[in-house]
């Protein structure tokens, strides 16, 4: 590149004396001012600048010559080409793709690819659109790979289902041969494949709503009996210890009525047992003539 630039440098300086320094003819000088104009025409249209993140490679007559480096390069205009490559890491967002399970269960399955181009020229001369031909071959593999999980496998092991497709993927874009063909390596490397979401059928996930909804109220169920059964047993160990001791029994009477006129703001009066008989008639007139004067009280606030 350099020797060429050299050349027409100095062609465009003896050009240019002869344009100055007239010791021809008129037209003569005409020709040299036009090819003066042309030779610089012609270096201006070689020039060329490769980006930091890029990589530019040169063909010349339509074959391979080189990989060219970030900075100002020159080309022969009409001879050389140069197709530019990205070497940045790169994404592609697969669509949600419908695939069957192992065990016949329709999923929609999307996620996302990460690549880098390692090798710009085998990229640009061996694959046509290396974003889409990636896309299918992705889209391919990942039918494979839900093909042999089931539905369950294939919600829980979503790491491990990107992990298969990067490796897949990069067999794929190797240089390779089976089956008797020839694969010729695309130059690009998978760094990383996330699988985002997987998503049931829409009758499925009722179902397996229903079912979650089914499990729980069994055991909630399942919680209360306990709750019942640990409190029979505390109510008949409370029974045997209250039936040896009434002294026991009588204070737990009273605090019961007491939380339940705490809790309802009422007045509760309790009666002797020594002032009824067990039909609930009053023994002794004084208790019933106390308590109607009580209730009397009561009713006038």
């Amino acid at each position: 590149m350099a020797t060429a630039i050299a050349v027409a440098l100095i062609i465009f300086v003896i050009l240019a004396g002869i344009t100055i320094f007239p010791v021809v003819g008129v037209a003569l000088q005409v020709l040299t001012g036009i090819l003066t104009f042309f030779s610089f025409i012609f270096i201006l249209a070689g020039l060329r600048i490769i980006k930091q993140y890029e990589r530019g490679v040169r063909l010349r007559l339509g074959n391979f010559m080189d990989v060219m480096q970030p900075g100002l390069k020159w080309i022969i205009p009409g001879v050389d080409s140069v197709g530019r490559m990205d070497i940045r890491q790169r994404t592609i967002d697969m669509e949600p793709q419908e695939v069957l399970s192992k065990d016949n269960v329709n999923l929609k399955i999307d996620g996302v690819v990460f690549y880098t181009v390692e090798e710009p020229d085998k990229a640009i001369l061996h694959v046509e659109n290396i974003r889409n031909q990636l896309i299918a071959k992705a889209t391919s593999e990942l039918k494979e790979i839900i093909g042999s999980k089931t539905m369950q496998e294939s919600l829980t092991q979503r790491e491990e289902i990107g992990d298969q497709l990067k490796e897949k993927l990069n067999d794929a874009v190797k240089d390779l041969e089976t089956r008797g063909e020839k694969r010729k390596d695309w130059g690009v490397e998978i760094k990383a494949v996330q699988i985002n979401n997987v998503i049931l059928p829409h009758e499925l996930t009722r179902a397996m709503a229903k079912q979650a909804e089914a499990e729980r109220e069994k055991i909630a169920r399942v919680i209360k009996a306990e709750g019942e059964f640990e409190a029979s047993k505390k109510l008949k160990e409370a029974s045997i210890m209250f039936k040896g001791n009434p002294s026991a029994l009588r204070l737990r009477e009273l605090q019961t009525y007491q939380e339940i006129g705490a809790e309802q703001n009422s007045l509760i009066i309790v009666v002797p047992d020594s002032m009824t008989s067990g039909d609930g008639k009053w023994t002794i007139p004084l208790g019933k003539e106390l308590l109607d004067k009580t209730a009397k009280k009561n009713s006038r606030k």
